[in-house]
C-alpha cells in the first residue's frame, strides 16, 4: 500500500475560501485513496487465501488516523467556514457532528483492536471482510447525512427573513 503523505492545513486567520474547501476536498481524495488501497489489498489476500488479521488492524488504524484529523477538521468550522464568514447566522443552524464521528471511531478502534488479538474473534477471513464492509457503508451514510444537513442549513441561511 502506497503511503499517504500528510497534507499542511491552511492557517491564518485570512484564508483564503478556495484553500480551505480544496484542502477539505483533498482529505476526502486522500481518505478514498486510502479506502481503494485497503479493499484492493484485501481482495489480493483474499484470492490468495493469505488473511493477515493484525496487519490489517494496522492499516485500520491508518484509515481512522485519516478520518479523526478529517472530523476534526470539520468540528472546526470546516465546510462551514465559508458560509460562516458570509453569514454569521449560519453558524447557529450547523449540527453538531462530534458525536457522530466519535461513535464512528470507537467502532473503528474496536474492529482494528479484534483484528489485532492474536487469535481474532472472526470465524473467517469473509466474516471480517463483512464487518469493514459495514463499517464503510456507515461512512458513506454518515457522511451523505452531513452533506443534506449542510445544505439544508445553507438554504435556510440564504432564506430572506420573515
Amino acid at each position: 500500500m502506497k503511503q499517504q503523505g500528510k497534507m499542511d492545513r491552511p492557517v491564518g486567520s485570512m484564508i483564503n475560501t478556495h484553500e480551505q474547501l480544496q484542502y477539505l476536498l483533498d482529505e476526502h481524495e486522500q481518505i478514498l485513496s486510502h479506502i481503494k488501497d485497503l479493499n484492493q489489498w484485501w481482495t489480493e489476500l483474499d484470492e490468495h487465501g493469505l488473511p493477515k488479521y493484525g496487519e490489517m488492524g494496522t492499516r485500520m488504524e491508518g484509515l481512522r488516523d485519516l478520518l479523526s484529523r478529517h472530523f476534526n477538521d470539520e468540528e472546526q468550522e470546516g465546510y462551514f467556514k465559508p458560509l460562516m464568514d458570509e453569514e454569521p447566522g449560519f453558524c447557529i443552524m450547523v449540527p453538531d457532528f462530534r458525536e457522530q464521528h466519535d461513535e464512528f471511531l470507537t467502532r473503528l478502534d474496536d474492529f482494528s483492536a479484534r483484528l489485532k488479538q492474536p487469535v481474532p474473534p472472526f470465524q473467517n477471513w469473509n466474516e471480517a471482510l463483512e464487518e469493514l464492509k459495514s463499517l464503510l457503508a456507515q461512512l458513506r451514510t454518515n457522511e451523505k447525512r452531513e452533506f443534506e444537513q449542510v445544505r439544508e442549513a445553507f438554504q435556510k441561511s440564504s432564506l430572506p427573513p420573515d
